[in-house]
């Protein structure tokens, strides 16, 4: 009789119970190490967060446009530095004096000496007030400012227009509007002032674009440019065998003077007393005449 115990049985059940157990391990380790397309489509997230998000990071980006707006703003300063009309001495009312009108008429008697002697010399023709009013009254002392002003920008001028390579035959100087002009972009705060001049001239046409060049340019850094409005040149030669061919000509400037961040402030609220002024609307140039 054989006492022994008959051990196929289970150990054939471990066995089996093993090798299922290999099996199950076995496809764990292959579906964990198979990870199909999740590293395609890991890398495409990030290639469109990267698309949405940019190449730096939000600070980075932040500091580099502040960066960008002060040097913008700097080189605007510039701009207007280069630009900008500013009444200068002895155009300016000298502090505590009492009569600003009566100073207004010493200076313009003072430009008047300065043009007469010039336009004389070469045989031009011109208006003694240049443009200012013919009258012995003394002007009040809230216009002496702006009529200070426009004096500086009427000797320029008028300087311009006697300095020609050869002398104009004549001109006049006016001024359209009796006050500055405040204009700026169409929404935004106003941006400048304007003062206007027009200057009629006869003279030659190479003398008549020079004073067009001059006009533009700054001749020192107190020095300013005027801007260039609208300008009309007309022929009054009727027959082309004329000698000497003389032509009119128009020209319609203005200087800027801009304002202040504090005074854009004042006239956006409506606090400020000076009121706007609607400036001409610019024109492009325009030449006439049959002999141009």
């Amino acid at each position: 009789m054989n006492l022994r115990p008959d051990l196929r049985q289970p150990l054939l059940i471990a066995w089996a119970a093993f090798a299922g157990a290999l099996v199950v391990c076995a496809l764990a380790l292959w579906w964990l190490s198979d990870a199909g397309d999740s590293p395609q489509q890991l890398k495409a997230a990030h290639e469109e967060r990267t698309k949405l998000a940019g190449a730096v990071d939000l600070v980075k980006r932040i500091t580099e446009q502040t960066a960008a707006n002060e040097t913008l703003r700097q080189t605007i300063d510039l701009l207007k530095t280069d630009t900008r009309f500013e009444p200068q001495v002895p155009f300016v009312v000298p502090s505590g004096n009492p009569q600003p009108g009566q100073y207004f008429n010493e200076q313009l008697a003072a430009v008047q000496d300065f043009c007469r002697p010039i336009a004389q010399s070469r045989s031009i023709e011109y208006q003694e007030r240049l443009g200012f009013e013919n009258t012995a009254k003394v002007p009040s002392d809230e216009a002496a400012p702006y009529l200070l002003a426009m004096l500086q920008l009427t000797r320029k001028a008028a300087f311009i227009v006697l300095s020609t390579p050869s002398p104009v035959v004549r001109f006049k100087i006016s001024q359209p509007l009796k006050k500055s002009a405040i204009t700026g972009p169409a929404g935004r705060p106003p941006l400048l002032r304007e003062y206007t001049l027009k200057i009629e001239v006869r003279g030659n046409l190479k003398d008549l674009l020079w004073i067009l060049h001059r006009l533009a340019q700054k001749e020192g850094a107190a020095d300013y440019p005027m801007v260039v409005r609208r300008v009309t040149i007309d022929s009054k030669n009727l027959n082309p065998d004329q000698g000497i061919q003389q032509l009119d000509a128009t020209f319609e400037i203005a200087a800027m003077q801009f304002l202040r961040d504090d005074e854009r402030l004042a006239l956006t609220k409506g606090t400020a007393a000076p009121k706007a002024v609607t400036a001409p609307k610019p024109t492009s140039p325009r030449v006439s005449g049959d002999d141009l």
